[in-house]
């Protein structure tokens, strides 16, 4: 007969509360809304921090509109008025945790609990199982956050059924002998014939009670309860007992309520079981239960707050009439003195008549102006809610992850290898630039970028280019996989045929806190679904002319600093690192890097001996796919990339790289002959134009003051550091023939956080 469900709010402001409500409403409620009589309370309040509601779950209950008006027509024709409307289970619960469990309406304990053997850690709950007419309710509560209802379509009607279909009866003659069991000689055939409906009851009491513990791991039932006329059948409370392996009572009394005359009285202790929901009510009228939420429809209790303000109307256009009256009176009193002797004492006597008029007056103005002041608050409280009816339509998800693409690319460019060493800083990373050769390049690519000595357009000699620790980032290319178990056994197997199997994942190895000891990369690969990111670049920094060198220099400076920094996020400026990541609670974002990027690898640095200027040997396209194997389709294409964002200082730090286009669905998988595969995705190094450490190929962005924008180089090599390029500068035609390129491909996983309302969505 209605509808009750419990959601978990994600984090929102307070006041918007009602607003997400709304929205929740139109998800959860099969009906329009315009069809049903809803209402919602908070069920937990969770914390509030800087405005912020968290973890708030409140319960969403609904009637069939239809259905309400049927009921309440009954009332309307005998002329009275109903003030509440509530659905029979929660009135139910409120009798439980007022009565049974002694809570107070805020789900205190009023007494202590009573010692029932229940776990350490554990709720205390009661079932309350209220067997009716046509079908029974059986409620699950602690009193505070644990509601939990379920109808069960079997009522006293089914054993009275049963009763006329085996001893051949009547209906009327079923039904009495079944509430006079206890006295009839032929028990035994009535408990037989009522045997297999109390079997089929049993087996659907006890599959709710499974289903209840399977999902209330914390939750404990302390005993059940029975309600309702059917439970005065002899054998009924030891044959639920013994079936349900729980102890059953049925009460004979209500513990909390007061009133000798009436509880004491035959009549009522002989009909206790059937009170329990009219007690829940009653509790409500009184402002006492744990539950509030009416489901009186809106429209009416709108009428009664109008008819409510009707009487100061009254009043004041009585005042109004009462003021005039006297008004009228006082002028006829002083047209009648003018013929009078004593004139100016019947003048002052008029005078002060008209003085007790005005004040009035007065009076009735102001009670005019009350009467027109509260019309207007119901119109504008009508306005309102019609506003805020309109408003859920713009309601929308995922607010809270609108700045996480920004923030990994971000993260992206502060991961690339600086030439003056700002981000390798580590014991393993320092003899790349800490040594003389690597300082003397460093500042001759300094002089030339602030124009002292030779000319911008002069470039650096290939001595100098070898020990410049640079890095330049080609294309960042992303897709989403919905298996990342089998991205990496495909990664594995392809690493391990060029020599070095997931090279450089272990370079980093996750620090030890608590009782969690440190653990390798390689030893807990990540699985289910995420982010996979590809960075395309290559380096000129080979000091030992030894590939097996330039490859460890990625390694221990890219990749390093890829699955360090994803581990424990950027470190603020002159701050020591943050702690590893904590767990987050559900509906909760936090750092968008820290603990999410992990995984970082090299895939595969060759060396290209005869480098052209704007085309690749080994980096010009992506293998995402088909490390993925999402061939025939995935999500929607991306987005083309837009240009990359220089960085700023004076001390040459690189821009980073540039964002890319918006990524497809996640929902896509691989296979399938959908519109959109993921290999039509445009990769970022090809779409839009890719960051560096010290200078790309192709046309330069412009850079800031002091950062060091992608130079020109000359005739016959690949562009390297130089001044700062204006857009249409052109790059090199071909490259030196001693001049030798190491293009790279790295890998890593980002595990993007989405909140509840964006997963729903």
């Amino acid at each position: 007969s209605g509808l009750a469900r419990f959601v978990k709010l994600p984090p929102v402001e307070e006041k918007k509360i009602a607003d997400i409500v709304r929205f929740e409403a139109k998800q959860q409620i099969p009906f329009p809304l315009e069809e049903v009589v809803w209402d919602f309370q908070k069920i937990g309040s969770g914390t509030v921090t800087d405005g912020f509601a968290l973890d708030t779950e409140i319960g969403l209950f609904a009637m069939k509109r239809d259905m309400i008006n049927r009921f309440l027509h009954h009332f309307q024709s005998v002329q009275t008025e109903v003030h509440i409307v509530q659905m029979a289970p929660l009135a139910l619960c409120n009798y439980v945790a007022y009565d049974l469990l002694k809570k107070s309406p805020d789900g205190a304990s009023t007494e202590e609990t009573p010692d029932d053997e229940t776990p350490a850690g554990k709720k205390r709950c009661v079932v309350a199982l209220d067997i009716g007419t046509d079908s029974s309710n059986l409620i699950i509560t602690d009193g505070e956050k644990v509601i939990w209802q379920r109808p069960i379509p079997i009522g006293g009607n089914h054993f009275t059924r049963a009763l006329t279909k085996d001893l051949k009866l009547t209906f009327a003659k079923a039904e009495h002998l079944k509430r006079n069991a206890a006295k009839s000689p032929d028990l035994a055939k009535i408990l037989k014939a009522l045997k297999p409906v109390l079997t089929d009851f049993v087996n659907e009491v006890q599959r709710s009670l499974g289903y209840f513990t399977n999902t209330h791991r914390d939750a404990h039932i302390a005993y059940m309860v029975g309600l309702g006329s059917a439970f005065r059948l002899p054998g009924l409370q030891k044959f639920l007992s013994e079936k349900l392996s729980l102890e059953v009572r049925k009460p004979t009394t209500f513990d909390r309520l007061q009133g000798e005359s009436v509880v004491a009285a035959p009549v009522f202790t002989e009909n206790l079981l059937t009170f329990p929901v009219a007690y829940g009510l009653a509790l409500q009228g009184l402002k006492l239960s744990r539950l509030t939420t009416n489901l009186l429809p809106a429209e009416i209790q709108f009428d009664r707050m109008i008819r409510a303000k009707k009487p100061w109307s009254v009043a004041a256009a009585a005042a109004l009439l009462l003021g005039l009256g006297i008004l009228t009176g006082g002028y006829a009193i002083k047209s009648h003195a003018l013929g009078q002797p004593l004139i100016e004492t019947e003048e002052q006597k008029a005078k002060a008549e008209n003085d007790s008029i005005g004040k009035a007056i007065l009076a009735g103005d102001k009670a005019a102006k009350l009467a027109d002041q509260k019309e207007a608050e119901a119109k504008t409280k009508q306005d309102e809610v019609n506003k805020t009816t309109a408003d859920v339509k713009s309601i929308i998800a995922g607010k809270d992850e609108r700045m996480n693409w920004i923030e990994v690319y971000k993260f992206i460019g502060q991961c690339v290898p600086q030439p003056n060493g700002a981000n390798l800083l580590d014991s393993n990373q320092e003899r790349y630039w800490k040594n003389q050769k690597s300082i003397e390049a460093l500042q001759q690519f300094l002089n030339r970028k602030h124009g002292i000595g030779n000319s911008v357009d002069t470039p650096m000699d290939d001595e100098s280019l070898k020990n410049l620790v640079a890095v330049d980032i080609e294309g960042v290319h992303c897709l989403y996989a919905s298996d990342l178990k089998a991205f990496f056994e495909k990664a594995r197997a392809a690493t391990k045929g060029f020599g070095r199997e997931l090279d450089g994942i272990d370079v980093f190895m996750r620090p030890a806190s608590g009782n969690v000891a440190a653990k390798k990369y390689s030893e807990e690969l990540p699985e289910g679904e995420g982010w996979v990111f590809e960075l395309r670049g290559h380096t000129y920094y080979s000091p030992r002319n030894d590939p097996t060198f330039t490859t460890d220099f990625v390694v221990n400076t890219l990749v390093y600093n890829l699955n360090k920094f994803g581990f424990h996020g950027m470190p603020k400026p002159g701050k020591p690192w943050p702690p590893p990541p904590v767990e987050l609670k559900p509906g909760e974002i936090g750092d968008p890097i820290a603990g999410k990027v992990s995984h970082a690898f090299l895939y595969f640095c060759r060396e290209n001996k005869e480098p052209q200027s704007g085309a690749f040997q080994y980096i010009g396209s992506t293998n995402l796919p088909t490390l993925l194997g999402v061939g025939g389709g995935g999500g929607g294409s991306g987005m083309p990339g837009a240009p990359s964002m220089p960085g700023g200082g004076d001390k040459g730090m690189p821009s980073m790289p540039s964002m890319p286009g918006m990524p497809g669905s996640p929902d896509g998988g691989g296979g399938g002959g959908g519109g959109g595969a993921r290999s039509s995705w445009t990769p970022i190094g090809l779409a839009g134009s890719a960051g560096s450490s010290a200078g790309g190929v192709g046309p330069s962005s412009p850079g800031l003051p002091g950062s060091p924008s992608p130079p020109s180089g000359p005739a016959g090599m690949d562009s390297g550091p130089g001044g700062p390029a204006s857009p249409s500068s052109p790059s090199g035609t071909a490259a030196k023939k001693n001049r030798i390129r190491y293009e790279f491909i790295v890998y890593f996983i980002w595990k993007e956080p989405v909140t509840s309302d964006v997963k729903q969505q």
